[in-house]
């Protein structure tokens, strides 16, 4: 079992913003592959991209939305979106950035091309949430971050646990407003969308 540490920005930038090349061989892929499900239980998120284990190859693991929490994940290989429809502005996060959340636009609808864990190629359809998990984890392989995905950095903020108001009830999470040096350091990182990536 080999978990990885999770590459984060500013630290690990250089491998974050590169763009993967394609898994040759399943000997490859398995390998890579082993490592984000050894690594997977150690953090939580709806996916990892192998960039975010400092591996630059088109591969990522993901949990459908709508599945329960000890639904093990799904990996996908050399994914390619090949069709795209609809809007949807929600809810986005990124162990990369870690701390950080906000708002981004995405496709509501997307059909994606790729290799299943033993090779097999497939052609797979998702919308909703599990289309906003995708199409992140998707952008990790063009080296782009949810936050080039931002209207605005004002968009952005941490949130906070507030003590519950009486007895019995549970804690509250609160949003709060990014710092000066969260914000400048966002402006640093922020990169345009290229052109090899969906842009919406």
């Amino acid at each position: 079992m080999l978990v990885r540490p999770i590459y984060i920005i500013p630290r690990d930038s250089g491998v974050l913003r590169a763009r993967s090349t394609r898994i040759r061989s399943l000997r490859e892929g398995t390998s890579v592959i082993q490592d984000l499900f050894d690594t997977w239980p150690t953090v939580a998120a709806h996916g990892i991209a192998a960039p975010q284990i400092g591996v630059n190859r088109r591969l990522f693991v993901y949990r459908p939305y709508e599945d329960e929490d000890d639904v093990p994940p799904t990996a996908l290989m050399n994914p390619k979106i090949i069709k795209a429809s609809g809007e949807l502005m929600d809810f986005d996060g990124c162990l990369s950035v870690p701390g950080l959340y906000g708002q981004t636009r995405r496709a509501e609808r997307i059909v994606v091309s790729a290799e299943t864990f033993d090779g097999t190629p497939v052609r797979l359809k998702f919308e909703g949430f599990t289309a906003r998990i995708v199409q992140h984890e998707i952008d990790h392989l063009e080296g782009v971050l949810f936050i080039d995905r931002l209207d605005t950095v004002d968009d952005l903020y941490t949130v906070t646990e507030e003590p519950p108001e009486a007895e019995g009830e549970e804690p509250r999470l609160v949003r709060v407003p990014l710092t000066d040096d969260e914000r400048s350091l966002i402006l640093r990182e922020q990169r345009p969308i290229p052109g090899h990536a969906l842009h919406w």
